[in-house]
């Protein structure tokens, strides 16, 4: 993207602590108002680790995104794109879940997420291997928080409601 490979390390880690501030921001929102009220599956985590998960995940995509950005002699437009609006997602899931309660539609949206996601991947691979096999407990994780979130709908209800 950027001739300068520290310029494309920064975009790479200004995109992801952006998206990460976000979702935390979000998160909290849900933490402090409804999170330990709603039932969930038993296999829940314990809330210690997902700021422990999602920190690895979280240094993984900054690598990941910054080897597609120095790669070169290779038009990498739509992979950029998609990291891009995989990360808008991502913050949309953590304010529709999170912020707003509404368990429904934060099930869509990280369904959406998770094509969204098999998509980077592939395209990640056609530039960079390992970049998209650092994508690979992203995806992982992704897929645990839909199961994580269908529960939460199908225990709860659509909407959490105070």
């Amino acid at each position: 993207m950027f001739k300068n490979a520290y310029l494309n390390f920064f975009f790479s880690l200004i995109t992801v602590v952006i998206t990460a501030a976000l979702c935390s921001w979000f998160n909290r929102i849900g933490m402090q108002n409804f999170y330990e009220q709603i039932q969930k599956s038993a296999l829940t985590p314990p809330d210690i680790v997902f700021p422990i998960v999602w920190s690895v995940l979280y240094v993984l995509l900054v690598l990941a995104f910054d080897m597609v950005l120095n790669a070169e002699n290779l038009p990498i437009r739509n992979q950029v794109w998609l990291f891009l609006g995989n990360m808008l997602l991502q913050i949309l899931w953590c304010y529709v879940f999170f912020a707003q309660g509404w368990f429904m539609l934060g099930f869509v949206v990280l369904i959406i997420l998770d094509f969204a996601t098999a998509i980077l991947i592939e395209q990640f691979y056609e530039v960079n291997h390992t970049a998209a096999y650092l994508l690979l407990p992203y995806m992982a994780w992704l897929l645990f928080a839909t199961y994580l979130n269908w529960t939460v709908v199908a225990l709860n209800g659509n909407t959490f409601i105070s």
